[in-house]
């Protein structure tokens, strides 16, 4: 179903829900188990996903780590976000820190 920009921007701004992913991963280092969050917003066209450093270069980074995706008015709004979130799993399996806990 096409959706236009504007269409998905109103339908994310709308939502119910924080605009976040919650994740669990497990702390490489320690074995503990924690959660990533990815505060979700919109930056001119496209879905940004911020989050902690996952790796040694993020942490020495002076910008914030952030996954995104183009919006796709294509697709649906849930589609884009499904993106966004693939992005940030992919991120997580790339990660010095984090991985992901065994299921």
């Amino acid at each position: 179903m096409y959706s236009s920009h504007k269409t998905i921007t109103e339908q994310f701004e709308s939502m119910d829900t924080l605009p976040m992913f919650e994740i669990p991963v497990t702390d490489i280092r320690t074995q503990e188990q924690d959660y990533i969050i990815f505060d979700i917003s919109i930056q001119d066209s496209k879905f940004i996903a911020q989050h902690i450093p996952l790796n040694k270069e993020q942490v020495l980074s002076d910008k914030i780590a952030f996954c995104s995706v183009d919006i796709d008015s294509f697709f649906s709004l849930d589609e884009n976000l499904q993106e966004l979130y693939d992005k940030c799993i992919e991120a997580i399996n790339n990660s010095s820190f984090y991985e992901l806990p065994e299921e």
